[in-house]
């Protein structure tokens, strides 16, 4: 900037001397504020001149892939076992008789008893009001048709013996007829192996006749028990199927008379004589909510457990954990509870069931639908927007791309992203929060992403 300042001399020598005072303070001032206004504009143009860049920001990213993820629905119920008898005499009568356990002890809650089979036509004798015919022949059959079972299985355990015998003997015999053929062992040797393996022969033949004798003195114990307890039917209770005693309402001794006026499962419960459960299998009424209902078809599987805290814990390892119980849905109902508008579904369980019991409150996580083969992010990583569902996707050249998702179906842990993503992305799930669009980032620690939850 220039300033030109023309001060006609002039004029100054006809101005009196206290002018040229003044004359020179302004411009001195003058002077003074063109230098500050230049020093500004100096410093203002070197300060836009410079440019500070944002330190990369540290991430933790999480490399997208394939994998497995089911939807669920939640739910809980009463369990409830699959058969269950409530046990009465057909008359009023005093009770002579409480069934006995092989140690010689009374029958008693949480006891098992076992049920008619292919060769007993009734079940363990339980208890019997009065009549003392046959009873003393009942109970010595039924120890005897224990010991006769007993036999059979160890005849069946030597035949097992008696078949790996005879294998090591056969293979044992084509070893040494390969070398003997070749001259490397004598005659005796030879002649001591094959009478071996005749001999493992015999045995498996000899234990297979065992085997047979045993089966048939357990079918004529059993034959002979089912003649004996046929006068004993109507005064005496026998276990209709194998499994445990709940309730056992009878004393030796006490009279008894048929329950009446009952209508719930409860009152049944306290009021029969004996009550057996089948703890093999379980059915458990879940009550759901109609939105979840919508999704519940029968055959899906079922997970349960006393709490959810097992089940959430268990859902790494596929729920293949103590204390988790597998089961599918046996049936849905149509109709709406009038009371809470929900839909009954009822739930059976698979294989081991120690984990729960009869009367139990349990959790259940139905798997409504399993879908293979998609892409999943944990929840963590997923940011909305007015609603809208996006992640930042870190570029080659280590700056972020914001990338729009599409949402599937929604797991414990994770859910499906449908569009938005690609194989292979790298998606960061930790220190979103402190980003935006094509910010510059420093990646701390990669993860794999798929699997199967």
């Amino acid at each position: 900037m220039y300033v030109k300042l023309e001060i006609d001399t002039n004029m100054q020598k006809n101005k009196q001397k206290p002018m040229k005072f003044s004359k020179v303070l302004i411009i001195s001032l003058v002077l003074a504020g063109l230098a500050l206004a230049g020093y500004r504009i100096q410093s203002s143009g070197d300060s836009a001149a410079v440019v500070y860049e944002t330190p990369p920001i540290r991430v933790d990213v999480l490399e997208v892939s394939p994998g497995e993820l089911s939807a669920w629905a939640f739910a809980e119920g009463t369990v409830e076992a699959l058969q269950k008898a409530f046990l009465n005499f057909e008359q009023s009568g005093k009770v002579v008789h409480i069934g006995t356990l092989t140690d010689g002890s009374p029958l008693r809650e949480g006891v098992r008893v076992f049920g008619p089979n292919n060769d007993v036509r009734l079940g363990q004798l339980l208890a019997r009001i009065d009549n003392r015919e046959n009873t003393a022949e009942v109970v010595a059959l039924e120890a005897r048709l224990q010991s006769a079972r007993e036999r059979r299985k160890e005849a069946e355990a030597g035949v097992h013996m008696a078949q790996n015998d005879k294998k090591q003997a056969e293979k044992d015999f084509a070893r040494i007829e390969t070398i003997y053929k070749k001259g490397v062992v004598s005659r005796d040797e030879y002649d001591r192996y094959r009478t071996g393996m005749l001999n493992a022969q015999v045995g498996v033949e000899a234990a297979e006749s065992s085997l047979q004798a045993a089966r048939s003195e357990e079918k004529g114990v059993a034959a002979d028990l089912n003649r004996a307890t046929v006068n004993l039917e109507k005064t005496s209770l026998f276990a209709p199927f194998d499994g445990v005693i709940t309730a056992m309402n009878v004393l030796q001794d006490n009279y008894y008379y048929p329950p009446a006026g009952i209508s719930t499962n409860r009152e049944r419960e306290a009021a029969s004589a004996i009550v057996v459960v089948d703890d093999s299998r379980y059915e458990i009424s879940l009550e759901v909510s109609e939105a979840e209902a919508r999704s519940i078809q029968e055959g899906q599987p079922v997970y349960m457990a006393q709490d959810d805290r097992i089940l959430y814990d268990s859902a790494d390892t596929g729920f293949d954990q103590p204390g988790v119980v597998q089961g599918r849905v046996w049936s849905v109902s149509p109709a709406l509870s009038l009371q809470n508008r929900s839909r009954q579904v009822k739930v059976r369980t698979d294989g081991d069931v120690q984990a729960i019991q009869d009367g139990m409150f349990v959790r259940a996580w139905i798997a409504t639908e399993q879908k293979t083969n998609v892409l999943t992010l944990p929840w963590q990583a997923i940011s909305f927007r007015d609603g809208k569902p996006y992640v930042f996707v870190v570029k080659p050249d280590n700056r972020v791309e914001l990338r729009w998702l599409s949402i599937g179906i929604q797991g414990l842990l994770s859910l499906e992203v449908v569009n938005g993503l690609q194989d292979g992305d790298r998606v960061v799930v930790r220190g979103q929060h402190l980003l935006a669009d094509d910010s510059s980032v420093n990646v701390i620690n990669e993860l794999k992403a798929g699997g199967t939850e």
